[in-house]
């Protein structure tokens, strides 16, 4: 049987995202009864890519030792699918550490098969040390048995060549902008490499409004509102017109939120009441983090300007707080999402050992520019 025919009989007319998951893992367990295991390693991949880009990418994590262990136990397909394989191993390892699920154990684990992976197949490690130093410093680990920290892993990353597994250039750009922002913290080089991404010479399906929410960000955590408000407006702009303004993107628009319930609360509020549409099936720890966080910062804003009470389409009807009537006052909504922020800040600090994401909770922030209302 043909890849084709599995792909008719199981998932062709089927929406993207878990739907056309589950038809994928369907096909695959059709291939493993059938002992097909060439298109059963195709399919593996298949549905990683699906959920990756189109889910939020947690049953990719689960499904990858499977793939792993039939392609080991399979040398005579090697050749044919180590680039599928090492493609996979790059999206399972710049995202397993954003669920909270995924213990520090199983996380330095993935890491080092990957960088083992890297030497067995003869790729550079390009991709390997820029998912390490990002890993470092968002979660900010006391100790990754790996590396020693963020500084060395980039500078390792700059020692390997760009290869298969890299960047475009406009991902490139993005990630050096990010490396001088938050690791080296000097905006006016940040500025200067951002350019060619910043006038729109360089792009790709993620770049630019990575490189925007990243610029928006440390204005934001800098005090300066009017900047951050600058960089947020035109992130939320580029998504809308690339994605839709339905998409998920909930750690992206959730940061955005943050800076706009400082800025411009109507902004602020009617972002978030569209994602609150597209939020609830996602299981990604971390989206859920910085939405959560942009919500609170967003009541609390509200509330400071006197709003008593706020209409919305809660999709939590299994929780307590939900109305049929839509009708919640704003005290309480600030309370609510608080609590749901703080569940994932208290799950990623005991993971991660430290007091990150409780920290950028509690964080302060006082502008001298007054917000619009």
């Amino acid at each position: 049987m043909e890849l084709y025919k599995y792909e008719e009989e199981f998932y062709e007319f089927l929406d993207p995202g878990e739907s056309r998951c589950k038809g994928i893992r369907r096909a695959i367990d059709k291939a493993l009864e059938r002992q097909d295991i060439e298109n059963a390693l195709s399919l593996y991949y298949i549905f990683i890519e699906e959920d990756t880009f189109e889910c939020d990418g947690f049953q990719s994590i689960i499904i990858f030792p499977e793939y792993l262990a039939l392609f080991e136990k399979h040398p005579e397909y090697h050749d044919r699918f180590k680039h599928e394989l090492m493609w996979a191993f790059k999206w399972i390892s710049g995202s397993a550490e954003d669920f909270y699920q995924i213990s520090l154990v199983q996380i330095t684990h993935i890491y080092r098969q990957y960088g083992e992976y890297c030497d067995k197949f003869n790729y550079n490690k390009r991709s390997y040390y820029r998912h390490l130093w990002n890993l470092l410093d968002s979660f900010k680990f006391r100790k990754f048995p790996l590396i020693s920290s963020a500084e060395e892993a980039h500078k390792r990353m700059l020692h390997c060549a760009i290869d298969d597994l890299s960047e475009p250039k406009s991902g490139e750009i993005d990630d050096l902008v990010s490396y001088t922002l938050f690791v080296e913290g000097n905006i006016e080089k940040a500025l200067k490499i951002a350019e060619p991404v910043l006038s729109g010479r360089e792009w790709c399906n993620v770049v630019p409004h990575y490189t925007y929410i990243n610029f928006a960000d440390y204005y934001f955590d800098h005090g300066d509102l009017k900047n951050a408000m600058k960089f947020a407006e035109r992130a939320v702009r580029i998504i809308n017109r690339d994605f839709g303004s339905q998409s998920s993107m909930m750690r992206y628009k959730g940061r955005c939120i943050s800076v706009l319930a400082f800025g411009d609360t109507k902004k602020a509020l009617k972002l978030f009441r569209r994602q609150l549409t597209v939020c609830y099936p996602n299981t990604c720890g971390l989206d859920h983090f910085f939405f959560y966080r942009g919500a609170y910062h967003l009541f609390s804003q509200l509330e400071k300007r006197g709003q008593k009470t706020v209409r919305l389409k809660l999709p939590f009807k299994e929780d307590d707080v939900y109305k049929e009537s839509g009708i919640y006052t704003v005290a309480e909504m600030k309370e609510y999402f608080y609590g749901k922020v703080k569940f994932y800040a208290d799950k990623f600090d005991k993971r991660d050992g430290n007091r990150h994401f409780n920290k950028m909770l509690s964080k302060k922030y006082e502008f001298e520019e007054t917000a619009k209302e």
